[in-house]
């Protein structure tokens, strides 16, 4: 009798603990003001977080293939971005890295976009890698698309619209 009633007590355990992930599977938020804060919520992402997306398709993917994923000659930027953490990835983006002899992450030290975008571009793989966020391009979430055009701070909010 008690094996039974502990046979059915852990898989009702399971079933509302599965349910309550499944409650917080449309929402990831890792907020405050340092490096790697973003906010999904069903897919769409923060304003930061979307201009991380496009930094990285046009700085970064050339190399490390579509949506942080790796390529057969550079590493998968979603992984490097949990191991390595803030100051390592950061680092690299700024003075490059030698992986092996021939095989050369260059520098982005005098490209301003890049360099200005490290944090958010940081925010983007994070929110890929323990954020929920999916492959392809994002949208930006409505509401926080609103603020930052209240607040004068449009230019994510244009590039959205122009580009979809």
């Amino acid at each position: 009798m008690t094996v039974f009633a502990r046979f059915h007590v852990v898989p009702a355990l399971f079933l509302t603990l599965g349910l309550a992930s499944a409650a917080l599977a449309d929402e990831h938020r890792v907020t405050g003001d340092g490096p790697g804060a973003f906010v999904v919520e069903d897919g769409k992402v923060d304003p930061d977080t979307y201009e991380g997306y496009l930094v990285y398709t046009r700085a970064c993917m050339a190399c490390h293939g579509p949506d942080g994923m790796g390529s057969s000659f550079a590493p998968n930027l979603i992984r490097a971005a949990e191991r390595r953490g803030w100051e390592n990835f950061a680092g690299t983006i700024a003075s490059g890295r030698e992986v092996q002899p021939g095989q050369v992450m260059p520098s982005f030290a005098d490209d301003p976009y890049v360099m200005g975008n490290i944090p958010n571009l940081f925010s983007y793989m994070r929110a890929r890698g323990e954020g929920g966020l999916g492959r392809g391009r994002p949208q930006i979430i409505e509401s926080m698309q609103e603020q930052g055009e209240e607040n004068g701070d449009d230019k994510a909010a244009e590039e959205a619209n122009a580009k979809e």
